[in-house]
């Protein structure tokens, strides 16, 4: 008799998420933390075998937090607004203004 041997061979692949910053550089209102960091962005998901992409199957335009991750798919709702868009809103660091001629 004789003995049989068995190779395994492990297949790796997987579903990733790729997210790149489109050109807009101007930061917009974060609605979680904030902040004037909200930009635009490409969400691309890939088939990869052995970290290679072969098929693709999603690409969504988003909106993204580089401070806090918060994500939005563009045009599923209210887009985060540009720093002073508010009627009314000040400028600059309001802890910094104190009483008029204390500062």
């Amino acid at each position: 008799m004789t003995q049989q041997e068995v190779l395994c061979i492990p297949i790796i692949c997987g579903f990733p998420t790729k997210i790149s910053q489109d050109e807009d550089k101007q930061g917009r209102m974060c609605p979680r933390c904030n902040n004037a960091s909200v930009v635009g962005a490409s969400s691309r998901t890939r088939f990869e075998l052995f970290w290679i992409p072969l098929i693709p199957f999603s690409k969504s335009h988003i909106w993204i937090c580089s401070i806090c991750q918060w994500q939005m798919k563009k045009g599923d709702g209210h887009d985060p607004q540009p720093p002073g868009a508010y009627a009314g809103q000040q400028q600059g660091a309001p802890y910094l203004q104190g009483p008029a001629g204390h500062m």
